[in-house]
C-alpha cells in the first residue's frame, strides 16, 4: 500500500509513523508530505489511520509530476528530467515494493 504521510512528533522528536513500514521517499517541500509503504490491508495486523492518503501508482506519478513542476529533478549533468524518466522512477519504486 502506497501511503502519503507526514512525520509525527512524539516526545520531542520527529519520526516516521510506526505504521509506515518503509518511508521517507518523494518529499513534497510545499507541505512536508512524503511517500512510504506498508503491506496491503489483508497482509497486515495493525491499524493505519483512516486519515492517511493511500495512492495508486498513477496517483503517485501525478504527485511526482506536480512536485517536479515546482522543484525540477535533475540528472547528473544538471538537466531537468523528462516526464518519462520520472514515470520510470515511480515504476521502479512501485515494482520494488510489489505495487500494481
Amino acid at each position: 500500500m502506497i501511503l502519503e504521510y507526514m512525520l509525527i512528533r512524539e516526545m520531542g522528536a520527529k519520526r516516521i509513523p510506526s505504521w509506515v513500514e518503509e518511508g521517507g521517499y518523494f518529499v513534497n517541500p510545499d507541505n512536508n508530505t512524503m511517500v512510504g509503504w506498508s503491506p496491503d490491508l489483508a497482509d497486515r495486523d495493525y491499524y493505519i489511520p483512516d486519515s492517511v492518503t493511500g495512492l495508486t501508482r498513477a496517483e503517485l506519478k501525478t504527485r511526482m509530476h506536480g512536485i517536479n513542476d515546482n522543484y525540477p529533478m535533475l540528472d547528473d549533468e544538471g538537466n531537468e528530467l523528462p516526464d518519462s524518466d520520472i514515470d520510470a522512477i515511480v515504476d521502479t519504486w512501485c515494482d520494488d515494493h510489489g505495487e500494481p
